[in-house]
């Protein structure tokens, strides 16, 4: 209470006007303390958000580690792969050769093995 409230109303020149100015001063007083309080709070939870956020980037630069790790063997995965692929592509020029001459070779075997058994009477020709 300040030094001017404690004066009487007489002083002040009129009684009704002082009540209603410090009634006034009153509400305004409650109000004040009301959004002290609601600020007080709002700094709580702001506090608390802020904390919350904290945690989610925490976790969240785990996994983001975790998966960029994970990229990564994919990536070398996929490198291995491709040096395979291309190991056998260099190979699949001569193994396709070796193949033919294998198919010759067998061929000529075949007319070998008719000949003679055509020439032992073992087959009749066709």
């Amino acid at each position: 209470m300040s030094a001017a409230e404690s004066w009487p109303p007489s002083r002040w020149g009129g009684g009704e006007a002082v009540l209603r100015a410090r009634a006034e001063a009153a509400g305004y007083r409650r109000l004040l303390r009301a959004r002290a309080a609601e600020v007080e709070a709002l700094r709580g939870a702001v506090g608390a958000l802020h904390r919350q956020l904290e945690g989610l980037r925490d976790r969240r630069s785990g996994e983001l580690a975790k998966y960029q790790e994970r990229v990564a063997e994919l990536e070398r995965e996929i490198g291995e792969a491709e040096a395979e692929m291309a190991r056998c592509l260099r190979e699949y020029p001569a193994l396709l050769r070796l193949r033919m001459a294998l198919e010759v070779e067998i061929a000529a075997y075949r007319e070998m093995l008719e000949g003679e058994e055509l020439r032992l009477g073992c087959l009749a020709p066709p």
